[in-house]
């Protein structure tokens, strides 16, 4: 894959400048990451920044890969060449993945309507909002939005970024975010200036670049015009209300396929929503468990920062997570693999699936899935798996 990436996917250009672009992330993360490795394993900082260094160079990786799956301990070490890296892996998925199929899989909009036609169970579009216009919507009218809970988000954004949970209140008969009320039409009005690029209430607040510089997390996109769907917010099934804050927790289960050959499930993790947050994404500080392929039985959860500490307990529910066993887990697998043979020229898909009161549905399709969501949860590199075998039969 590595070779695959030089040859066919890099340009020449960047092949050679690597080594200088790895230095400024290479001080970065070692300054946020030194006292936490030290004090495990003694590292002095010039011991970090030196075998951080021939990692990235050995194995072209990001250094912050060296962190998130901890190669610093003597017992990865020996499996660094196994991880894969976002930095070839994310666009090597983008050259091996049909376009045609891609287009439809990651937008929102047209991958639920794919669903629907295919007989896939799946989380339904009630409105669709362009350039300020309600294009596409199954009720008549802005005062007739269906009074229940509902979950407004881009068609293009990833990560859970943008993502906006209104509550309804029967009582005032209002959708409620936060601090915020709007009635039927005013929460219609809001969204067609979001596709406008216009309202700037949940446009996040670019930090300065010290502190940027100083943070572990990525900054959230947002404030460009882009279109916009409602959807139903979904609610847990009961037997999942331990893993969660309240808010909606899915498996992210990747499937691949050999060209030509039948898709099969590789690997994956449950992510839950912690503290405030209405969406369970890794990177919004939700927390990620590996999930056993033959028995849906949990492991110890992680966060993306690899400072903060494992969890065996959810930090909201209080319940354990080690040890759970995922209700439904055979109906997961087999929803994500009918869903991946409806799309036989795709290589691999992460698909987030969410176990609720109506059954087990289709949330979401990525075809640029991360891979360092599941490698963190598992503590195991994919190269491990047959996965880069199936992904190399698709290139050309």
């Amino acid at each position: 894959m590595r070779r695959y990436f030089r040859e066919k996917v890099a340009s020449p250009l960047d092949n050679r400048l690597w080594p200088l672009r790895v230095i400024p992330p290479l001080l970065k993360q070692t300054m946020l990451h030194a006292e936490v490795v030290k004090a495990e394993t003694g590292m002095s900082r010039w011991q970090l920044l030196r075998d951080c260094w021939s990692t990235c160079m050995r194995e072209q990786s990001w250094p912050a890969g060296y962190y998130r799956y901890r190669l610093f301990r003597p017992e990865r070490r020996p499996f660094a060449s196994r991880f894969i890296d976002e930095r070839f892996g994310f666009p090597l998925l983008m050259k091996l993945n049909d376009p045609g199929d891609v287009a439809v899989l990651d937008d929102k909009l047209r991958f639920a309507q794919a669903c629907s036609e295919l007989g896939l169970a799946h989380v339904e579009v009630l409105a669709y909002i362009e350039d300020g216009q309600l294009v596409q919507a199954s009720f008549a009218g802005p005062d007739d939005l269906p009074r229940r809970d509902l979950f407004v988000k881009s068609t293009s954004l990833r990560s859970g970024w943008g993502v906006q949970r209104w509550i309804y209140d029967p009582a005032t008969d209002r959708y409620r975010n936060e601090n915020l009320e709007r009635t039927s039409a005013e929460l219609i009005e809001l969204i067609r200036n979001l596709s406008r690029g216009e309202e700037q209430t949940f446009v996040p607040q670019r930090p300065p670049f010290w502190r940027r510089w100083f943070s572990n997390e990525k900054v959230q996109e947002g404030g460009d015009a882009r279109p916009y769907i409602i959807q139903p917010s979904m609610r847990n099934h009961a037997r999942m209300s331990a893993f969660t804050n309240g808010a909606l927790c899915t498996v992210r289960i990747v499937t691949a396929r050999a060209k030509g050959g039948e898709p099969q499930v590789i690997v994956a993790s449950l992510r839950m929503p912690t503290g405030t947050s209405s969406v369970d994404n890794f990177v919004a500080g939700g927390l990620a468990s590996p999930v056993d392929l033959g028995t849906g039985t949990l492991g110890a959860a992680v966060y993306m920062d690899p400072r903060r500490a494992d969890r065996d307990v959810h930090p909201d529910s209080g319940e354990p997570i080690t040890g759970a066993v995922l209700p439904f887990w055979h109906e997961v697998q087999d929803l994500a693999l009918r869903a991946h043979r409806a799309f036989p020229r795709i290589a691999t898909v992460g698909w987030d699936i969410a176990i609720t009161e109506e059954g087990v549905k289709l949330l979401e399709a990525n075809t640029g899935w991360g891979f360092h969501v599941v490698q963190m949860a598992q503590g195991k590199p994919l190269g491990m798996t047959v996965l880069p075998e199936l992904l190399m039969s698709h290139a050309d």
